[in-house]
């Protein structure tokens, strides 16, 4: 199943409606995830997310019509800690304000439980979510060498709250 570009860049970045992911949603995530990742998620790692009362999963969706998901972010909240484990944004839509508007997302949540810090993990040639996370307040806390894969390192980024 498809989606083309016409029939999500004029619901973005006005019309979104977010959601939290019920398994029902899984095809439209897996599409998008095997678009953007090399190596995605699989579905029973998206069900078991759903399954954990501290994992919250939750969806960006065109606010008309088909209610196409248009992106999704996965977030684990641990004591006065958030970790954003999955984020993705479908490629017809990129660049038009959903990945900030999910991260902005997350970053709610952590201020409503008085979170201290959020952090994550991001390839470190991915230059589009390495300059959307500075952007947001983040900054490099470290690096995991081969993290996704031989010679591929994730930038640990981290946000603290004062």
């Amino acid at each position: 199943m498809g989606v083309g570009a016409d029939s999500l860049v004029t619901a973005v970045p006005s019309a979104l409606v977010f959601e939290q992911m019920v398994a029902a949603d899984l095809p439209q995530v897996m599409e998008i995830e095997r678009l953007v990742f090399d190596a995605p998620w699989t579905p029973g790692l998206f069900l078991h997310e759903l399954k954990l009362s501290f994992s919250r999963l939750h969806l960006a969706r065109t606010g008309a019509g088909d209610r196409r998901v248009l992106g999704y972010v996965c977030w684990w909240l641990v004591g006065d800690e958030v970790h954003i484990l999955n984020l993705a944004v479908h490629p017809d839509v990129r660049r038009g304000g959903t990945g900030r508007a999910l991260v902005q997302r997350v970053l709610d949540d952590a201020r409503a439980h008085q979170a201290g810090s959020v952090s994550l993990d991001v390839r470190h040639d991915n230059r589009a979510a390495l300059a959307l996370y500075t952007a947001m307040g983040f900054s490099a806390a470290g690096v995991r060498r081969n993290y996704y894969g031989a010679g591929v390192d994730a930038v640990i980024m981290e946000r603290r709250f004062g």
